[in-house]
């Protein structure tokens, strides 16, 4: 799914939620993701799925009768499953073991930029996908003001690599590679879709500093300079647009 290197879906520090003193926290990616699920959705298949917990949330979201994730493996979950769903191993972008317009929704989180052929994942998607099924993608965007403003200041932006082994350029300390081997724009994203065969039909923009802090959280006790950085992140967080994270949903086609 993602060249050699440090960088596993398994890390529980990006999984798109975190446990809290007896609770739940989604990302704000994931839970702007659970929003744009259609509801009535009989077939949800989660691609990239970690360990299957995000794809119970929005199979839920949805009220699908099915619900599959697929990924490289299955860790074990870091809270229970809010309901069951089918976990298949299989390598991204695939071919993936399901007939041709099986699902009615595929959703893809924070994966597209992991594989090392994106139109592929995206032709996969609409192949399994029935007329006019629903695709739910995520990925970070390479065009938000964090990544201009990091440019800015010569300092290598949170996401955009320049090696698969090891994170150089960062000012904060994070040593280990996202994984990261393709990343883009709206538009260039826009533009990859209608290749694929699918119409963008609602386009959101996530925050990077909720998936910064939880990733914290869940790594280490927070320190004088994560504690600053998060008030930096408060205020630049109410800009209201070029965020980081690009939501959306499309509809597949008649023809890519």
């Amino acid at each position: 799914m993602q060249p050699a290197g440090g960088w596993s879906g398994a890390d529980p520090r990006y999984r798109g939620y975190r446990p809290d003193k007896g609770q739940v926290r989604l990302d704000h990616r994931v839970r702007l993701a659970v929003d744009l699920v259609p509801p009535g959705a009989r077939r949800l298949l989660d691609l990239g799925a970690g360990d299957g917990f995000v794809s119970a949330r929005l199979a839920v979201a949805g009220g699908a009768e099915v619900g599959v994730s697929v990924d490289v493996g299955a860790p074990t979950p870091l809270a229970p499953h809010a309901r069951k769903v089918s976990q298949v191993t299989a390598r991204l972008p695939g071919p993936l073991p399901f007939r041709s317009g099986a699902f009615d929704v595929v959703v893809t989180l924070e994966t597209i930029e992991h594989v090392l052929d994106p139109d592929g994942l995206l032709e996969e998607a609409r192949r399994v996908l029935a007329p006019g099924g629903t695709l739910v993608l995520s990925t970070p965007r390479l065009d938000s003001l964090l990544v201009v403003g990091s440019l800015l200041l010569g300092v290598q932006p949170p996401g955009v690599e320049c090696s698969s082994r090891r994170r150089y350029g960062s000012p904060f300390g994070e040593q280990r590679a996202s994984g990261h081997v393709h990343l883009f724009t709206r538009r260039a994203m826009t533009e990859a879709l209608a290749a694929n065969g699918f119409r963008l039909e609602e386009y959101r923009e996530a925050r990077f500093s909720s998936s910064w802090w939880q990733a914290v959280r869940s790594d280490r006790r927070p320190g004088p300079l994560d504690l600053a950085l998060r008030a930096v992140f408060a205020v630049y967080d109410l800009i209201p647009f070029r965020k980081d994270v690009m939501v959306l949903r499309a509809t597949r086609t008649e023809a890519p």
